[in-house]
């Protein structure tokens, strides 16, 4: 339903609740005043019938039983019903015959006012004269004339509440309709944003609601716009990271594989040759060709070790880094010698996101310390944990002249560890001495 007729409805009902509530006022009261003055209408005949009647007591041409009640009734401008009754039994009536054309009210609303003012009013008083009760007067309102003045009353007061109600909801749809303007354009807004339009400014309304409302769409604007950005962002960086994996796969199978497929390629061409010429082949002729095999399947684990990941769930942390330190040993066949100096506690770290991030920083620092640094004798991976962090350093000691390999930090490998241990709120460093190079991570315990 439109808001506008919705307001008008529910403002007509809440006029006509209004009318009702002062329409049963107005006949309340009506009844309680009616009653109040037939009181004073009844004491004021009992003062002119006791001076008529003692007069008619003294005269002897006037019967006393029967007062002259006319007389009495034209001194009030109201129809009244007068009876007297005498101690005898006589009965003496005036203007009780007569009543008021009521036929414009319905009989139903008669029974309502009758019900909701004071009903028939009747007053009593009696008659003494010397001290002495010679009559009883009572006195009645012309019931037909009270109820239809009542109902003018409140046709009267419908009338008027109808005009308000007319004139209100005439200014109110004007108004409202005027206030209600900015809802379209709101709306039309957030449709926007729903298909995709991001540049989108609404104005300040004047209504303090519709301000609110177009303030926070304009803000739900700005963060969809940052949203649309970084997600741009994001896109392009995994993007990057993608291709620069593949290079770095492409190097790895290039470095090592390839190299030693050639060997393997040439010493099995000499095997042949020698095969071709009759030569007798020896153990030693082919050991070679064995140990490029071996080679080739100790490069492919080490390869299949750094994708793959690993089994902390099985073996924990610390176990973990001792597998990887012993493979990385038996890779670089003792050169750097690597010393795991670990702390206690260890085994406690759950298997989540950081053991498995203090696990890649290792992993990565002793791929670079064998790729970038052949020449360092010793390698250290000092491991510590407490109630509130993780601590990783990986170091190396630094031969004359070498190169410092990543010290501010340009490499994709350190670029993607410095991520993914801010992901999990924690901080990377990189520390560069002409004796020592050293990676550091600290992961909070609490970062999820």
């Amino acid at each position: 339903m439109n808001l506008k007729l919705y307001l008008l409805i529910r403002m007509a009902l809440l006029g006509l609740l209004c009318w009702l509530a002062v329409s049963f006022y107005v006949v309340a009261q009506s009844g309680r005043q009616a009653t109040r003055e037939m009181a004073e209408v009844a004491d004021q005949l009992k003062s002119m019938l006791e001076l008529d009647v003692g007069r008619r007591l003294v005269s002897v041409d006037s019967d006393a039983r029967y007062p002259d009640l006319s007389w009495a009734a034209t001194r009030f401008p109201d129809p009244l019903c007068l009876q007297y009754r005498s101690t005898d039994g006589s009965v003496s009536r005036q203007g009780c015959s007569q009543a008021a054309d009521s036929a414009a009210v319905p009989a139903w609303l008669a029974q309502v006012f009758a019900v909701l003012g004071a009903g028939p009013v009747v007053e009593r008083r009696d008659i003494a004269v010397f001290n002495r009760p010679v009559g009883m007067l009572e006195v009645q309102p012309d019931q037909a004339r009270l109820v239809e003045r009542q109902w003018h009353s409140v046709r009267d007061l419908l009338g008027l509440t109808a005009v308000t109600l007319l004139t209100l909801g005439g200014l109110t749809f004007l108004v409202i309709g005027r206030a209600l303007r900015p809802a379209a354009r709101i709306v039309a807004a957030v449709e926007q944003l729903g298909n995709g339009v991001e540049d989108l400014r609404l104005p300040a309304y004047r209504p303090r609601e519709f301000g609110l409302i177009a303030g926070g769409i304009n803000r739900l604007a700005e963060r969809l716009a940052q949203a649309s950005t970084a997600r741009a962002e994001l896109t392009a960086r995994l993007i990057h990271l993608q291709e620069s994996e593949r290079r770095e796969l492409a190097h790895e199978l290039h470095e090592e594989f390839g190299q030693c497929v050639a060997a393997l390629g040439a010493v099995s061409a000499s095997l042949r040759q020698s095969v071709a010429a009759g030569e007798t082949l020896s153990e030693a002729d082919v050991a070679p060709l064995e140990a490029g095999v071996e080679h080739v399947l100790l490069s492919l684990r080490g390869l299949l070790l750094r994708l793959s990941r690993p089994p902390l769930e099985q073996q924990g942390l610390l176990s973990a880094l001792s597998d990887l330190v012993t493979a990385w040993q038996i890779r670089l066949h003792g050169a750097p010698r690597i010393v795991l100096d670990s702390g206690p506690g260890l085994d406690s770290v759950p298997d989540d996101e950081r053991a498995l991030c203090a696990y890649r920083v290792v992993q990565e620092c002793l791929s670079n310390i064998a790729r970038h640094a052949p020449g360092s004798r010793t390698a250290c991976v000092y491991i510590r944990q407490d109630s509130r962090q993780l601590y990783v350093r990986v170091s190396n000691d630094r031969a004359a002249g070498e190169q410092g390999h990543g010290a501010s930090g340009t490499g994709m490998g350190l670029k993607l560890l410095r991520e993914r241990v801010g992901s999990l709120h924690g901080s990377l460093s990189v520390d560069v001495s002409a004796a020592e190079f050293s990676v550091q991570a600290i992961l909070p315990m609490g970062a999820r």
